[in-house]
């Protein structure tokens, strides 16, 4: 079982890797820069957090894994976003 204080450990760092995801998204899509070393780290981090919550989900409770689940949602998403637009800046 996964303890409250893991799926809350892991919505915080879930939370501020995605707020790094997206300002450096922002970034790349306001200014039209090159892909940088901080778009690819936020890309990792973002698919490090992926699999950490793949692996709580199988030992945690119904409500855990809703609140698990809406952060996958939010990091696929930004995952999603970077993805797209790195082949959007790539075919440029």
């Amino acid at each position: 079982m996964a303890t409250r204080q893991s799926i809350e450990d892991i919505i915080e760092l879930g939370n501020a890797c995605i707020v790094q995801a997206e300002q450096a998204l922002d970034i790349t899509n306001r200014n039209g820069y090159e892909i940088d070393t901080v778009y690819t780290e936020a890309q990792t981090k973002l698919v490090e957090l992926e699999a950490d919550i793949e692996k709580l989900m199988d030992s945690s409770n119904a409500q855990q894994r809703e609140q698990l689940y809406r952060l996958h949602l939010r990091a696929s998403q930004c995952l999603n976003d970077m993805i797209l637009d790195q082949n959007d800046l790539k075919n440029s």
